[in-house]
């Protein structure tokens, strides 16, 4: 039987809805932002490339400043107003990167992480979600969305968990520079 990994080199980090006048009302939101930060900062240094969405901007606003500044200029960022950030576009640059495993980080984890998870699952991906750095506006409903991501096939994870093993060695230079982001 073959067991599920997060492939190194295959495998792309999305950051899910971290925004302005979200964020600020997710249950726990400021250490969902710290976790979410982490784990920028890993792929950074692990060379994994991850993409940024943002539901309905112009209400919602843009991902939150302390999350742009831990991101290169290049980063992708998809504008969506479906919950589903699982579309056309998302699925192409997925594609781009040869991708085959994405892990989730972000909120709202019953809504829009969900979603997109589900998605990713009918794509075909193997896809991962960061428990430590996902979350909603009630704690119940970010428990009831983490559920039915594992009931249908999401690997629960935590960033330090997914940085590790994607990693995979302590004796690499990776791991050197992705110690101090890890401790």
């Amino acid at each position: 039987m073959s067991v599920a990994r997060l492939p190194g080199g295959r495998t792309a980090v999305l950051l899910i809805d971290l925004q302005e006048k979200l964020l600020p009302v997710v249950d726990g939101g400021d250490t969902v932002l710290r976790r979410v930060e982490r784990l920028a900062r890993g792929a950074a240094v692990l060379d994994v490339p991850l993409l940024v969405t943002e539901q309905y901007p112009q209400g919602l606003g843009r991902t939150v400043s302390a999350l742009r500044r831990e991101l290169a200029e290049d980063v992708p960022r998809l504008e969506k107003t479906r919950f589903s950030a699982g579309g056309p576009k998302l699925l192409a640059q997925l594609r781009s990167w040869d991708a085959e495993a994405v892990v989730l980080a972000g909120v709202e984890t019953h809504v829009c992480v969900l979603q997109t998870a589900l998605d990713l699952l009918d794509a075909g991906f193997t896809v991962a979600c960061c428990r430590d750095a996902v979350g909603s506006r009630r704690a119940g409903d970010a428990a009831a969305g983490t559920a039915r991501m594992e009931a249908a096939g999401v690997l629960p994870a935590t960033v330090e968990s997914v940085l590790m093993e994607l990693c995979g060695d302590a004796a690499t230079p990776g791991f050197r520079r992705l110690h101090p982001v890890i401790r």
